[in-house]
């Protein structure tokens, strides 16, 4: 039985080279899912040089959304739960990609 009820856990290991920054951009990501139905798992990779992160979030039902966040703007707890609301709207309407077959 697993007892983990954490809303967001991360599955990548911790980037070695991102200068402190993986605490405040995980905790920022956590803030932002928090409000949103989950539990979620969370990918993170980083670009060292001009300070980029790639962030994967996938939860139980088949949902998966990567969202690549260029600089700080983009790399707040409201940037993040905006992108990620959008990508749950379209989820639950049913948008899905073309070479996917419809769901009977």
């Amino acid at each position: 039985m697993n007892l983990d009820t954490r809303h967001t856990t991360l599955i990548t290991p911790l980037p070695i080279d991102a200068g402190g920054e993986e605490p405040a951009i995980f905790a920022r990501i956590e803030q932002a899912l928090e409000p949103l139905p989950g539990p979620w798992k969370v990918g993170l990779s980083h670009g060292v040089e001009i300070g980029w992160w790639i962030v994967s979030v996938y939860r139980g039902d088949g949902f998966e959304c990567t969202l690549f966040l260029e600089g700080p703007l983009q790399q707040t707890a409201g940037y993040i739960r905006d992108r990620m609301a959008d990508a749950l709207q379209r989820h639950a309407v049913g948008l899905r990609d073309e070479r996917e077959p419809p769901k009977r």
